[in-house]
């Protein structure tokens, strides 16, 4: 048998969590987004000293990269800007076998 008390204290738990639930929600998108933004600099900056075409082909795969993001899909932006990172020639990749 549920006392009055418990369905009380259930009730003011949930309307606490429905309450919390919009700023839960809004922080890690900001911080992808952000976060997207950074990592297309990253591949800007280091276009900028990378060959020609390699440079334009990276560009190209990281401004479709944001589109994604904007859209909300993070994972798969994440491996556009990875694709982006290893169409420059990873240049830490290279110094660790050196």
């Amino acid at each position: 048998m549920i006392r009055r008390l418990n369905i009380d204290h259930m009730t003011l738990i949930t309307l606490a969590m429905f309450a919390a639930m919009p700023f839960m929600a809004a922080t890690p998108a900001a911080a992808a987004t952000a976060d997207c933004e950074a990592r297309f600099e990253t591949v800007r900056v280091e276009a900028a000293t990378a060959e020609p075409k390699a440079a334009a082909k990276a560009l190209r795969t990281a401004r479709v990269a944001v589109k994604i993001c904007a859209e909300g899909n993070h994972v798969e932006a994440a491996r556009k800007f990875d694709v982006a990172q290893q169409q420059l020639g990873d240049k830490l990749q290279v110094a660790a076998r050196n």
